[in-house]
């Protein structure tokens, strides 16, 4: 032994102590998550986008699902985290994080023509799930290469704009573009049988006028009664017999979200980040629609179309 003395640490006093208990049980003490990931509901698409922003995003996050039974006790759980960044997944959890967390930024993805729901200002950005329309006509030529004519059903006050953009994607691409206004509801089919006697597809978007389960059953039925290729707006209305439909790639949107918030937590201002719009889409069909409507099924390998089992 050399007679050197052992060294101890100190013990930690009362106060010390209480502080460490305090910092290891405190949310936001250190240990609070950096962003509340909140999900609008278990569909497929925001479970895709919230992992691929998990992918992507590498700090502490906290994830959340909307509860609208007790929408209080979801604010203060997320409240607890003390986020800087709120991502929400969904139009329903992107109105929740807007209205009930406004001083906290808010980043928003696989929310459809989000400018109509006022998700715009000085804390609020994202990125557009608003697939072009030349992608929607490109898609439905690379799966009908013979189409000319295209009947749009659309509403007639929300969906102008939509239809203004269709016609300039048409005229480009050589096709015509036959438009269907529909101002009620109630008078749906007679303009949908007039506009399927007409085109030679028809094509349902993403307008929430005639974007509801009703009006796409009706247009199934109407499609398959006629034998007229129905080109829609998400994988799971081909599942349910629609032909084809150009989808967001809901992983893609969700990196882009972890890349938006990373920004916001290096010092960006939410606000003076642009929406980005949609860069990756997936194009995605149904053989046995086809075969039932007498189509020809194309080749995925030389059309890059994603085939449904």
């Amino acid at each position: 032994m050399s007679g050197r003395p052992t060294w101890h640490p100190p013990r930690a006093g009362p106060v010390l102590a209480l502080v460490i208990a305090l910092g290891l049980s405190m949310p936001g003490a250190g240990f609070a998550a950096t962003v509340a990931l909140i999900k609008s509901g278990p569909l497929a698409p925001y479970e895709q986008a919230a992992a691929g922003f998990s992918s992507a995003y590498l700090d502490p996050v906290s994830a959340f699902m909307l509860d609208e039974a007790d929408p209080a006790g979801l604010l203060r759980r997320i409240e607890a985290t003390r986020p800087a960044v709120v991502v929400a997944v969904g139009l329903k959890a992107a109105l929740f994080a807007r209205d009930r967390l406004p001083r906290v930024p808010l980043v928003f993805c696989v929310v459809p023509n989000y400018q109509r729901f006022d998700l715009t200002g000085g804390s609020i950005t994202g990125v557009s799930a608003d697939v072009p329309p030349e992608r929607d006509l490109a898609a439905l030529r690379s799966a009908l290469p013979g189409v000319k004519r295209v009947g749009l059903l659309f509403g007639r006050a929300s969906g102008a704009a939509l239809a203004r953009r269709a016609r300039a994607a048409a005229d480009a691409a050589g096709i015509t573009l036959v438009e269907a206004p529909v101002a009620d509801l109630s008078d749906l089919q007679r303009v949908a049988s007039d506009l399927a006697g007409r085109v030679d597809a028809l094509w349902l978007p993403a307008d929430p006028t005639v974007a509801t389960p009703e009006v796409f059953r009706a247009l199934l039925d109407l499609s398959l009664a006629q034998r007229k290729p129905l080109l829609v707006f998400s994988e799971s209305l081909v599942r349910s017999g629609a032909l084809v439909a150009t989808s967001p790639d809901y992983a893609w949107m969700g990196a882009q979200a972890a890349g938006i918030a990373r920004r916001i937590r290096s010092g960006e201002r939410a606000g003076d980040i642009a929406v980005l719009p949609l860069r990756r889409t997936r194009v995605v069909f149904n053989p046995a629609t086809a075969r039932a409507l007498g189509c020809v099924v194309p080749s995925a390998a030389d059309s890059g179309i994603e085939m449904l089992p």
